[in-house]
């Protein structure tokens, strides 16, 4: 009687299946509209080789030493640390799909039936995967305990303060609790968040007060204003060149976008017969507004109501180290469980935002904690 599948043909035949495809591609069914996280973000992260953590440096202060003198003046040169380092820990993801050696075995003649199966597995698992990053990109940790989940963007731009009209108050986010109350950071990446210590190191917000209307255009425009840095250059040298909105983008929720495709819809006398022609269309100073799902769950301190980011990510990007990035494992099997292989994917990343005072704005309407 011939023999059936081994436990190593059993590996070997699901990796070599599974090897059909690009081996750091997360590819998925479609679930929620917008894929921003996974589509946009990770394809374009900064690589790491190896590290404990995730370090990056920012100049918060000032010497002191520039002065306007007479000849032979003397002076007293003031050393001063200006130069503080941001340090971010790793976060660890992980999902998985199995399958069964009785599944190979009963299908071992029909190679078709045995890819398809670990195909629509893999896809259903590339899928999840994609829902909860896209998910932790837009909020924060449940608590300063909580080492599990990354800083999304609200851990890095937050709300400042009520009725605030456009200032850098965006000091200390608030964590994603579980009943929506107001829990405060303490540090961003280990460096303190208050104007009276380290002043530059806060986002710019304004509170829109739930009007969506022309008054929130014109936040709009000051928002661009007073945070598209023009960086001097010294000596032939741009100071920073990342500042400009080359990798710009503007998100929000769907009722926000309801409203402006309403009051660009109004604002053209051409409109024409195309009812929907500004739906998913519009844009401000030629950037689109990307429609995130996540924005229309009611995050009350996290972000405010209605929320309109707009994220310079060339200061703001998720940081992977090279060899977890989205990597599939060859699949294994365990005692107690001899007969059923699972497959990992894994990822190892966190994000970071270099620059606060250049790395995006938020506006919306501030809820008092």
């Amino acid at each position: 009687m011939p023999g059936g599948i081994t436990t190593e043909q059993a590996i070997d035949l699901g990796y070599s299946t599974l090897q059909a495809y690009e081996p750091n591609a997360v590819q998925m069914a479609m679930k929620k509209t917008t894929y921003e996280v996974v589509n946009r973000w990770f394809p374009k992260a900064h690589k790491l080789s190896g590290g404990k953590r995730v370090d990056f440096d920012l100049s918060l202060g000032d010497t002191g030493n520039g002065m306007f003198k007479k000849m032979y003046q003397t002076d007293t040169p003031n050393v001063a640390n200006v130069v503080k380092e941001g340090t971010v820990n790793w976060v660890d993801y992980q999902n998985s799909f199995s399958y069964a050696l009785q599944e190979l075995e009963v299908n071992r003649d029909n190679k078709t039936r045995i890819f398809d199966l670990l195909r629509n597995r893999k896809l259903n698992c590339a899928r999840e995967t994609a829902d909860e990053l896209e998910l932790a990109g837009w909020i924060t940790p449940e608590s300063a305990t909580d080492t599990d989940k990354p800083h999304g963007i609200a851990g890095w731009i937050c709300p400042g303060t009520s009725d605030s009209t456009g200032a850098f108050s965006g000091y200390l986010p608030h964590y994603t609790t579980s009943d929506d109350s107001s829990s405060t950071y303490s540090t961003i990446a280990g460096l303190s968040c208050t104007s009276a210590v380290n002043n530059l190191y806060a986002n710019w917000y304004a509170d829109h007060n739930g009007n969506l209307d022309d008054s929130t255009l014109k936040l709009l425009r000051r928002a661009f204003r007073k945070t598209r840095f023009q960086t001097p250059v010294i000596a032939d040298q741009a100071i920073d060149p990342e500042s400009d909105f080359n990798n710009f983008r503007l998100y929000t929720n769907s009722k926000v976008l309801d409203e402006f495709e309403e009051i660009a819809t109004k604002s053209d006398d051409a409109i024409g017969t195309d009812l929907g022609k500004y739906a998913g269309a519009t844009t401000f100073k030629k950037i689109p507004f990307i429609y995130i799902d996540e924005l229309d769950t009611d995050r009350t301190y996290v972000r405010g109501g209605d929320p309109i980011y707009g994220i310079n990510h060339n200061h703001f990007y998720p940081v992977v180290l090279s060899g977890i990035n989205f990597e599939w494992r060859k699949p294994m099997n365990k005692v107690g469980q001899h007969d059923v292989f699972t497959v990992y994917l894994d990822l190892r990343f966190v994000y970071v935002c270099d620059n606060r005072r250049a790395g995006g704005f938020l506006i919306s309407n501030f809820q008092s904690p």
